[in-house]
């Protein structure tokens, strides 16, 4: 098969634990281009979070941004595709949420915001500082300076966030977020998906949002077909987006349930995993 684009996650898949880019990785990315093969990013950061990683790659072409909800043109430096929130499932969210202790986080084109009711429970691995046993206070402080977090005391606040919405995250005890879904849907939001990962996280975006879309929409605007695409990714929210493309990749680090729907398996996220199997696939 003659694979025509590479479609890239970028925790745990082209950045390893310390959130650096290789040299091979970037040397790899350059000699596809050079090919004529169109490399995007797809991944669950939003637009500020990307941008970094992106211009270490020297990437020109569109992305994919927050699991599906942004295609953004590098390029151009403008969103030409979005599936926002409607502003009114903020404050249903924020509503439900009030009767339980359940960490939010709202996420816009350039920042997270998050509001901590539980600080024992545990966030997206993206917000992780790498393999360090750091202290909390340390960890949140990298992430404010690096990702664009931002903290409210005031769950009222989020009622008066004016930039535009498209993802929120609940996060909590199993159970909770399993009522604040079920709320959800008693609020008769029907444009909206909400689906739960890693058994204690809430991921609430527009109705069409993931990353197997964001494949889609990307496909179409090269003119290419989902067949000819190589996804790469490692975690649950890649799952769909593997299974839609010609050649899906899991990484030696990935989740089993990811591994299991892959066509390949290779090295880990510290083993240039990613840049393997782009040589694999698109050199061999």
């Amino acid at each position: 098969m003659l694979y025509k684009m590479a479609v890239l996650d970028i925790d745990g898949t082209l950045v390893n634990n310390f959130k650096q880019v290789s040299r091979r990785t970037v040397n790899v990315i350059s000699r596809l281009e050079s090919k004529g093969v169109h490399v995007c990013l797809c991944t669950g950061r939003n637009i500020a979070s990307m941008l970094p990683v992106a211009r270490k790659l020297k990437l020109e072409t569109p992305c994919i941004c927050i699991d599906g909800s942004i295609m953004y043109d590098l390029k151009k430096k403008k969103i030409i595709y979005e599936s926002v929130l409607p502003n009114a499932v903020m404050r249903d969210v924020i509503d439900i949420a009030r009767a339980r202790s359940v960490n939010i986080e709202a996420v816009t084109w350039s920042r997270y915001i998050w509001h901590i009711s539980n600080r024992s429970i545990e966030n997206v691995d993206v917000y992780k500082a790498g393999s360090f046993n750091l202290p909390e206070s340390v960890i949140y402080s990298l992430l404010k300076y690096r990702f664009g977090v931002r903290y409210e005391k005031s769950l009222d606040k989020f009622y008066r966030i004016k930039d535009q919405i498209y993802q929120i995250v609940a996060m909590g005890e199993e159970k909770d977020i399993k009522l604040i879904q079920s709320d959800l849907e008693l609020h008769d939001n029907k444009d909206i998906r909400s689906r739960i990962l890693w058994g204690n996280q809430l991921f609430i975006t527009g109705k069409n949002v993931s990353k197997s879309h964001g494949l889609k929409i990307l496909a179409e605007h090269f003119g290419v077909g989902m067949e000819e695409a190589v996804a790469i990714g490692d975690d649950l929210n890649d799952l769909d987006m593997i299974e839609a493309a010609g050649m899906g990749v899991a990484m030696g680090n990935a989740n089993e349930s990811v591994k299991a729907v892959s066509g390949h398996v290779t090295k880990t996220n510290e083993e240039d995993g990613a840049a393997l199997a782009l040589e694999k696939f698109f050199f061999s």
